[in-house]
């Protein structure tokens, strides 16, 4: 039995829940509340490291700011103390 009694209206449910799992993707580009999030540090801290000129991993898209994460990720593996495997 059909969850609604319209069989078009169901056809397009399955296509949107097929269209839905193909777009299953990792961001590439982190908010500054998900680069806190992600390395476990306060905003004041996070801005204070974005702030830096010689920031390879900031991307500014006009007035928001972005940190993107594989160039953050391989950023501290280079200055690690010790050798992270990820």
């Amino acid at each position: 039995m059909a969850l609604f009694p319209d069989s078009r209206l169901q056809d397009c449910i399955i296509k949107y829940e097929k269209r839905g799992t193909r777009m299953d993707y990792e961001k590439k580009l982190m908010t500054i509340d998900e680069f806190c999030e992600y390395v476990g540090i306060g905003k004041t801290k996070a801005r204070e490291l974005i702030s830096n000129p010689c920031c390879k991993y900031v991307v500014r898209i006009g007035r928001r700011v972005y940190v993107h994460k594989e160039l953050f990720d391989e950023e501290l593996r280079k200055n690690a103390k010790f050798q992270l495997t990820m």
